[in-house]
């Protein structure tokens, strides 16, 4: 009989560095990765809060590195035509998200984004709140300038695992889109999170499901006993209960909560054991497309030629000052999500959430 989602399961070990949530130093390993050519890491499940992360975990020059590669390798990949539809996506999300907070009487001022990328999901927010100054912190000096230079915001160059004093109590909103997964403390990123916002501030962030995202490595380790491929630095794979539990102790309070997404689901991730979903054997001593060091030293200048003007990206029928209400109804055309389920359930890919600051911390 199939479990669904299936039971992750791996033999007992000991930790190198405690759990990064509730500090437990037993652990079930259920795989192993190379991340890059940089570093080699176990997949340790906790056997108390459900959380999956690497140990030993990335530093932050590995982080940096690694991230900087996955860019460049990520942008040539891509190619500018499919670039630039995901600006146009990423700001049609933002226009939709801003609708979602005004129908909850939250309109935020100052906003702080984490890892902002390409800048359109703010652009679409400020689309919305035209009014709102926008802060965006990356540990990437090529995307703060980016972001400079084609939507003037306000740029900080760090991680959110460290905390920078001086913007504490400055936010409204904080978003985390797509980052919770890559940073390396989920427990000091929080709480840093907490000290930034204004007292009833909301962060709003979206994660994969942690059950579904660390499948492919999983059956990789059931099938071939070997590291699997890790280019993109998915270091924590979370637990839908736990997340939730986790964010309750660092002051946050949910007001949407919910996971989406589910054509990984139907394919068969977090319940099937198929060789065709695993991640690929690390080929880390193998072609030189694998090697960090290749695409930062040989690579990085081809990705500068590639650059867009915010108005040609924006240049599209149904993004219009005059008739916002035609640039919402598109957007919820193209990204609103009809079927949710509790990520409790650990079943879909994304978890979307939205809480608000109840407690301050220190």
């Amino acid at each position: 009989m199939i479990k669904f989602p299936a039971p992750i399961e791996g033999k007992p070990v000991k930790r190198e560095e405690g759990c990064r949530i509730c500090g437990e130093i037993t652990a079930e390993q259920i795989g192993l990765v190379d991340y890059w050519d940089i570093k080699t890491s176990r997949l340790l499940k906790c056997p108390k809060c459900g959380h999956i992360q690497l140990d030993p975990m990335l530093t932050d020059a590995e982080t940096s590195k690694g991230c900087y590669a996955y860019y460049i390798e990520e942008s040539l990949r891509t190619g500018p035509e499919e670039l630039a539809r995901n600006c146009v996506r990423n700001f049609r999300r933002g226009v939709l998200f801003g609708h979602s907070l005004k129908r909850k009487r939250i309109f935020p001022q100052n906003i702080l984004e984490l890892g902002p990328g390409s800048g359109y999901f703010a652009a679409g927010l400020q689309f919305v709140f035209p009014q709102s100054m926008i802060t965006v912190m990356d540990v990437n000096p090529e995307v703060l300038r980016s972001n400079r230079e084609h939507h003037q915001y306000k740029s900080i160059q760090g991680i959110p695992d460290n905390l920078m004093a001086e913007y504490e109590g400055q936010f409204d909103l904080v978003i985390a889109r797509d980052i919770l997964e890559h940073v390396t403390d989920i427990t000091a990123v929080l709480l840093n999170i907490n000290q930034y916002l204004k007292p009833g501030g909301y962060l709003h962030f979206i994660t994969p499901n942690g059950h579904e995202d660390v499948w492919k490595h999983y059956l990789t380790a059931i099938f071939e006993g070997k590291p699997s491929q890790m280019l993109i630095n998915h270091v924590n794979y979370y637990d839908g209960k736990g997340l939730k539990d986790l964010l309750a102790v660092k002051g946050f309070s949910p007001v949407d909560y919910y996971t989406f997404t589910f054509k990984t689901t139907f394919k068969g991730f977090g319940w099937k054991k198929s060789k065709r979903l695993m991640s690929p054997v690390s080929q880390i001593s193998g072609p030189e497309r694998f090697s960090a060091s290749y695409f930062i030293n040989e690579k990085a200048g081809e990705v500068s030629s590639i650059e867009f003007k915010r108005e040609e990206i924006l240049d599209q029928w149904y993004i219009r000052d005059r008739a916002r209400w035609i640039t919402y109804l598109y957007s919820w055309f193209q990204h609103s999500t009809i079927f949710r389920i509790r990520p409790e359930f650990n079943v879909g890919h994304e978890i979307y959430g939205l809480f608000r600051k109840v407690q301050s911390l220190t």
